[in-house]
C-alpha cells in the first residue's frame, strides 16, 4: 500500500483551513449573489498534488460555505470540481482550461439541476446565480494559476505532481497570457457592473419614491376635492328646504357635476333614503328601497351624530349599489337650527377612478399600485397583482439578505426568503396607505444580461488571446528554432535563412551575429575538447575501479557487504591457517528491530543501523578486522589472530557500549535505546574451509543467544565446551 507523503498531507490541511476561514467571508455583489475567494487553494493544491489531496482541502473550504449558506451541495460541487482538476493536472492540462471545461459540462449543468430541484429561488434567479457561480469559478482558478506561476519557487515540494513532458515555450505564454486577461478582464468587469448595479438601484429608489409621491398627492387632491364637494353640497342642501322631488333633482345636477362619485344619495334623520342618484337605480329597486335605511352605517353615524365630514374606509355596498365602496358624507342641517342634523348626503368615490390615476403616474415603469385603508383592507390594486377589493392586504419584508439599497416585498408567495417586489410607500393625511410596486425580476435580469455578457465577452477574448499569443509566440520560437538546427552546418547563412528579417526582434539579430563570431572559435577548441575527452577517459576508466570498490560496501551503513565478507573469508582462514592462529566469526543482530521500526518509523530503524555501523568500525579497529552487513539488521563480524579467552569479554564489551548508546530520532527527536545479542565461533583456522560451517555454528549460538532473553553473547568453541 502506497504510503500518504505527511508534507502533502499538512500542506492540503493548512491550505483546506485557510480557505474555510475565506469562504465565511463571501464577497456580496447584487442581492444574494457572492464571491467567494477561498477555493483559489483549492486550485493551488490540485495543480501541486494531484486529485485526493485537493479534494480533502475541497472538503475543509466546502464547510465554511455550508456554515454560510446553509447548502450541502458545496460538497459535491467543489468536491468533483477538486478531483476534475486534479485529474486534469496529471494529464498536463492547465488548470484554467480544465475549469472552463468543467463548468460548462458539468459544474453549471448540475447546480442548475440543483437550484431547480431543491431550493426556493424564483425561476427567473437561476440562470443569473448558475452563470455567476461559473464565472466566479473561472475568476477563482485563474488567480489559483496566478500564484502558482508567480511563487514557484515556493512550492519546491519533494513528490509533487509535475508535467509528464515538458511543454513548448508557445504554450506557456499562451497561457500566461490567458491568465491575465482573464483575471483583468473579469476584475474591471465585475467592478464596473458593481458601479452600474448600484446607479441603477439609486435610480429605481429614487423613481419609485417619486411615483409614491406623486401618486399619493393626486390620490389626496382627488379625495379632498369630493369630500369639499359633499360638504358644499350638504352646506347648499342645508340652506334650501325643499321637497322631495326638489331635492331628487338637485342631487341629479350635482352628481352630473362630481362623476368620481358612482353613487349618491340624501336621508332623513331616521337614515331613510328619500334621494339618489342615479335616480333610476333607486327606481328600479323603488320595492325594496321604500324601506331602505342606512341607519347602521358608519359614515351615516359618524356625519349625522358627530356631525363631521367623513371619509369611511372600503365596505361592501348593498341594496343601492352592490359594488366595494369608500363612502364620502356631511350632515344636513334645517335652515331654521344650524345645530340639530335632519340627514345626511353621501356620496361613493368611484373606485375605478383610481385606475385612470395609475395608469397616468405609473404606466411607463412597469409599476403597479395599491391603496389601501387604515384596517389594511385594499381599496385599489392594480390589476396585474391580482389583488381583489375589500381583500384583507397581506405582505411580508423579503430579501433582508440581498445585498440592495432596495425595499422589497412578497405580496404571492410571502414563505418565500427570496424577494417579488421593490417598493416605496406613501402615507395619505387620512392615514390611508398608498404603495408602488416594481417586480423585482426584470432588475435581476438586467444584471443577468450584464453578466452573460461579460462572459461572453471573455470566451471571445480567450480565442483571440490564444491566437495571439500563438501567432506572436510563433515568431520567436522559429527563428531560435532555426539557429539552434543550424548552428552545426558548416559555412555562413544569410539571416534570411534563420527566418531573421526586419520584423524580427532586435535581439535576435544580435544572437545570430554572435553566434556567427563564436562558431569558428568553437570549431578551435573542439580539438583541445577531443584530447580533453581522452583524458577523461583514463580518469573515468579509474573512476570505475573506485566505483567497484564501492560496489562492495552497503549504501546505509557504509561497511561492507554479504558479498565482500564471504570473499575476504577465505583468504583471512587461509591466513591464520599458515600462521596456525585461531580465529573468530560472530554474529551480531540488533534485537526487537521491527518493534523499533515500528515505534520510531523507518527513519529512526535506519539511523540505529548507522550508529552500530559506526560504533563495529571505531571498535573493531585493527587492518585485519573485517566488519560487514550481513541482511537487514544482521551483521558479521570475523576476527583474525585472536586470543580464544579474551575474545568473549571482547564482544561483551562492545555489547554494553551499544546499550549505553544515545540515538537522536532524526524524524521526531525522541530518543531510541537498542540492545544487541551476539553468537560466535571461536577456534583454530583449520576447524573448516568452508564459511557455512563457521556460520552455521555462529548462528546457533545467536539463537540460544535470543532464547536465553536477549542482550548476550554466547561463544563456543568447537571441542571445548560453551562460553556464555
Amino acid at each position: 500500500m502506497r504510503r500518504i507523503n505527511r508534507q502533502h498531507l499538512k500542506l492540503s490541511l493548512v491550505l483546506g483551513l485557510m480557505g474555510l476561514l475565506a469562504n465565511l467571508i463571501p464577497i456580496p455583489l447584487f442581492g444574494n449573489v457572492q464571491l467567494i475567494f477561498g477555493n483559489i487553494v483549492v486550485v493551488i493544491t490540485a495543480i501541486l498534488l494531484g486529485p485526493w489531496f485537493a479534494l480533502l482541502t475541497a472538503t475543509l473550504c466546502a464547510i465554511g460555505l455550508f456554515i454560510t449558506w446553509g447548502s450541502w451541495h458545496v460538497f459535491i460541487l467543489f468536491g468533483l470540481e477538486a478531483i476534475w482538476l486534479g485529474y486534469a493536472r496529471r494529464k498536463d492540462i492547465y488548470a484554467l482550461y480544465a475549469d472552463i471545461g468543467y463548468w460548462l459540462l458539468i459544474g453549471m449543468p448540475l447546480f442548475y439541476a440543483y437550484i431547480l430541484l431543491f431550493s426556493s429561488q424564483p425561476e427567473s434567479h437561476i440562470s443569473f446565480v448558475t452563470l455567476k457561480q461559473g464565472v466566479n469559478g473561472l475568476i477563482y482558478a485563474a488567480l489559483g494559476s496566478m500564484l502558482v506561476t508567480i511563487f514557484s519557487s515556493f512550492w519546491n515540494l519533494k513528490g509533487k505532481v509535475k508535467d509528464q513532458k515538458r511543454r513548448t515555450f508557445n504554450a506557456q505564454l499562451t497561457y500566461s497570457f490567458t491568465l491575465v486577461l482573464t483575471i483583468s478582464l473579469l476584475g474591471s468587469t465585475l467592478i464596473f457592473n458593481h458601479q452600474v448595479i448600484e446607479k441603477q438601484q439609486v435610480r429605481l429608489d429614487e423613481t419609485l419614491q417619486s411615483s409614491a409621491t406623486n401618486l399619493g398627492l393626486n390620490t389626496e387632491v382627488f379625495i379632498e376635492t369630493h369630500k369639499k364637494a359633499i360638504d358644499n353640497a350638504a352646506r347648499w342642501l342645508s340652506l334650501s328646504q325643499a321637497d322631495i322631488q326638489s331635492w331628487q333633482n338637485r342631487l341629479s345636477k350635482l352628481h352630473q357635476s362630481y362623476p368620481g362619485f358612482i353613487t349618491m344619495l340624501v336621508t332623513d334623520a331616521d337614515a331613510k333614503i328619500i334621494a339618489a342618484s342615479p335616480f333610476s337605480r333607486l327606481n328600479r329597486d323603488k320595492e325594496n328601497t321604500d324601506n331602505l335605511t342606512v341607519k347602521d352605517r358608519h359614515y351615516f353615524q359618524e356625519a349625522f351624530f358627530n356631525q363631521i365630514t367623513y371619509v369611511s374606509p372600503v365596505f361592501l355596498g348593498r341594496g343601492f349599489g352592490k359594488d366595494p365602496i369608500v363612502a364620502v358624507s356631511a350632515p344636513i342641517y334645517h335652515k331654521d337650527n344650524a345645530s340639530q342634523p335632519t340627514g345626511i348626503i353621501e356620496g361613493s368615490l368611484n373606485l375605478k377612478t383610481f385606475a385612470d390615476i395609475d395608469k397616468k403616474s405609473t404606466g411607463t415603469h412597469h409599476q403597479s399600485m395599491i391603496i389601501v385603508d387604515e384596517n389594511y383592507r385594499v381599496i385599489y390594486a392594480s390589476a396585474a397583482l391580482n389583488l381583489a377589493p375589500l381583500s384583507q392586504f397581506t405582505w411580508v419584508e423579503s430579501g433582508k439578505k440581498y445585498k440592495t439599497s432596495l425595499d422589497m416585498l412578497n405580496l404571492h408567495d410571502i414563505d418565500n426568503p427570496n424577494p417579488e417586489f421593490v417598493y416605496s410607500s406613501y402615507t395619505l393625511n387620512n392615514n390611508w396607505q398608498l404603495y408602488v410596486v416594481q417586480p423585482f425580476a426584470p432588475l435581476l435580469k438586467t444584471v443577468e444580461t450584464q453578466y452573460l455578457t461579460t462572459f461572453a465577452i471573455l470566451i471571445f477574448s480567450l480565442i483571440i488571446t490564444v491566437v495571439l499569443t500563438r501567432a506572436i509566440s510563433q515568431r520567436l520560437t522559429t527563428p531560435l528554432t532555426a539557429l539552434a538546427n543550424k548552428f552545426a552546418e558548416k559555412g555562413y547563412q544569410d539571416p534570411a535563412s534563420y527566418n531573421i528579417d526586419q520584423e524580427s526582434p532586435r535581439e535576435f539579430l544580435t544572437l545570430y551575429q554572435s553566434i556567427r563570431q563564436s562558431k569558428q572559435q568553437l570549431i578551435r577548441h573542439q580539438l583541445e575538447l577531443e584530447e580533453k575527452v581522452a583524458i577523461r577517459t583514463f580518469e573515468l576508466e579509474k573512476a570505475n575501479d573506485k566505483l567497484q570498490s564501492l560496489v562492495e560496501k552497503d549504501e546505509l551503513t557504509d561497511l561492507y557487504n554479504r558479498r565482500y565478507a564471504e570473499a575476504k573469508f577465505r583468504s583471512i582462514q587461509e591466513f591464520c591457517h599458515r600462521s596456525d592462529e585461531a580465529m573468530a566469526l560472530a554474529i551480531l543482530d540488533i534485537d526487537n528491530f521491527k518493534t523499533i521500526n515500528d515505534t520510531y518509523g523507518h527513519q529512526g530503524g535506519d539511523e540505529c543501523l548507522r550508529v552500530i555501523a559506526k560504533s563495529m568500525k571505531q571498535f573493531f579497529k585493527r587492518d585485519t578486522d573485517v566488519t560487514a552487513r550481513y541482511g537487514g539488521e544482521e551483521f558479521l563480524i570475523i576476527l583474525p589472530l585472536c586470543n580464544v579467552l579474551m575474545i568473549e569479554d571482547h564482544l561483551n564489551e562492545f555489547r554494553c557500549k551499544i546499550k549505553d548508546l544515545e540515538i537522536v530520532n532524526p524524524h521526531d527527536d525522541r530518543p531510541i535505546t537498542m540492545t544487541v545479542s551476539i553468537g560466535a565461533i571461536v577456534t583454530n583456522a583449520t576447524y573448516s574451509e568452508s564459511l557455512e560451517t563457521w556460520f552455521k555454528e555462529a548462528d546457533l549460538n545467536l539463537y540460544k543467544a535470543k532464547n536465553q532473553g536477549r542482550d548476550r553473547v554466547i561463544v563456543s568453541i568447537p571441542g571445548s565446551r560453551q562460553l556464555s
